[in-house]
Protein backbone atom coordinates (compact mmCIF):
# COMPACT_ATOMS: atom_id res chain seq x y z
CA UNK A 1 0.00 0.00 0.00
CA UNK A 2 1.85 2.72 -1.08
CA UNK A 3 1.25 6.13 0.27
CA UNK A 4 -0.15 4.59 3.27
CA UNK A 5 -0.85 6.33 7.05
CA UNK A 6 -2.71 5.46 10.12
CA UNK A 7 -5.18 3.32 8.05
CA UNK A 8 -5.50 1.53 5.65
CA UNK A 9 -8.63 1.47 3.07
CA UNK A 10 -9.40 -2.30 2.66
CA UNK A 11 -11.52 -4.72 3.91
CA UNK A 12 -11.15 -5.26 7.78
CA UNK A 13 -10.68 -9.23 7.23
CA UNK A 14 -7.49 -8.55 4.48
CA UNK A 15 -4.66 -9.34 7.34
CA UNK A 16 -6.14 -12.89 8.15
CA UNK A 17 -6.49 -13.31 4.21
CA UNK A 18 -3.23 -11.99 2.38
CA UNK A 19 0.07 -13.58 3.01
CA UNK A 20 1.75 -9.81 3.92
CA UNK A 21 0.63 -6.36 3.55
CA UNK A 22 3.52 -4.27 3.52
CA UNK A 23 3.01 -0.01 3.31
CA UNK A 24 4.78 2.96 2.40
CA UNK A 25 4.16 6.40 3.62
CA UNK A 26 5.50 9.78 4.76
CA UNK A 27 5.19 9.32 8.50
CA UNK A 28 6.67 6.45 10.53
CA UNK A 29 4.57 6.99 13.26
CA UNK A 30 1.60 6.84 11.25
CA UNK A 31 2.39 3.18 9.40
CA UNK A 32 2.78 2.13 12.88
CA UNK A 33 -0.52 2.88 13.93
CA UNK A 34 -1.81 0.93 11.03
CA UNK A 35 -3.24 -2.27 12.14
CA UNK A 36 -3.74 -3.26 8.90
CA UNK A 37 0.16 -3.33 7.79
CA UNK A 38 2.28 -6.50 9.09
CA UNK A 39 5.11 -4.66 8.11
CA UNK A 40 5.97 -1.11 6.66
CA UNK A 41 8.61 1.23 5.05
CA UNK A 42 8.93 4.88 5.64
CA UNK A 43 9.47 6.86 2.49
CA UNK A 44 8.20 10.11 0.86
CA UNK A 45 7.92 9.22 -2.92
CA UNK A 46 7.64 12.95 -3.73
CA UNK A 47 10.84 13.79 -1.84
CA UNK A 48 12.26 10.42 -3.41
CA UNK A 49 9.97 8.73 -6.20
CA UNK A 50 12.31 5.17 -5.50
CA UNK A 51 9.95 1.85 -3.47
CA UNK A 52 12.65 0.62 -1.08
CA UNK A 53 12.05 -2.89 -2.03
CA UNK A 54 13.93 -5.40 -4.30
CA UNK A 55 12.47 -6.11 -7.90
CA UNK A 56 9.53 -8.38 -8.53
CA UNK A 57 9.20 -8.59 -4.67
CA UNK A 58 5.38 -7.99 -5.32
CA UNK A 59 2.06 -9.66 -6.70
CA UNK A 60 -0.29 -6.53 -5.86
CA UNK A 61 0.78 -3.05 -5.23
CA UNK A 62 -2.05 -0.49 -3.94
CA UNK A 63 -2.64 2.90 -3.49
CA UNK A 64 -5.92 4.21 -1.71
CA UNK A 65 -6.64 7.55 -2.35
CA UNK A 66 -3.35 9.22 -2.32
CA UNK A 67 -1.90 8.88 -6.20
CA UNK A 68 -3.19 12.55 -7.07
CA UNK A 69 -1.12 13.87 -4.37
CA UNK A 70 1.98 12.55 -6.23
CA UNK A 71 4.16 15.28 -7.70
CA UNK A 72 5.93 12.78 -9.76
CA UNK A 73 3.64 10.04 -10.66
CA UNK A 74 5.38 8.51 -13.86
CA UNK A 75 8.51 7.83 -12.00
CA UNK A 76 6.50 5.66 -9.08
CA UNK A 77 4.66 3.98 -11.58
CA UNK A 78 7.79 2.88 -13.04
CA UNK A 79 8.81 1.92 -9.88
CA UNK A 80 5.39 0.06 -9.05
CA UNK A 81 6.40 -2.06 -12.36
CA UNK A 82 10.02 -2.92 -10.98
CA UNK A 83 8.68 -4.05 -8.00
CA UNK A 84 5.64 -6.06 -9.33
CA UNK A 85 6.16 -9.66 -9.91
CA UNK A 86 5.38 -10.89 -13.79
CA UNK A 87 1.19 -10.64 -14.32
CA UNK A 88 1.33 -8.77 -11.18
CA UNK A 89 -1.60 -6.02 -10.50
CA UNK A 90 -1.38 -2.39 -9.91
CA UNK A 91 -4.50 -0.84 -7.77
CA UNK A 92 -5.53 2.77 -7.52
CA UNK A 93 -8.60 4.44 -6.13
CA UNK A 94 -9.90 7.76 -6.19
CA UNK A 95 -12.03 9.45 -4.15
CA UNK A 96 -14.77 12.01 -5.02
CA UNK A 97 -15.01 13.32 -1.41
CA UNK A 98 -13.67 16.55 -0.81
CA UNK A 99 -11.43 16.59 2.34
Amino acid sequence: DICSSWVSHFPRDFPLRMRSIVGTGISDLELQCNDQLSGHVQADLNVAPRLPFPDRSFDVVTCCVSFDYLTRPLDVMREVRRVLRPGGSVLLSQSNRCF
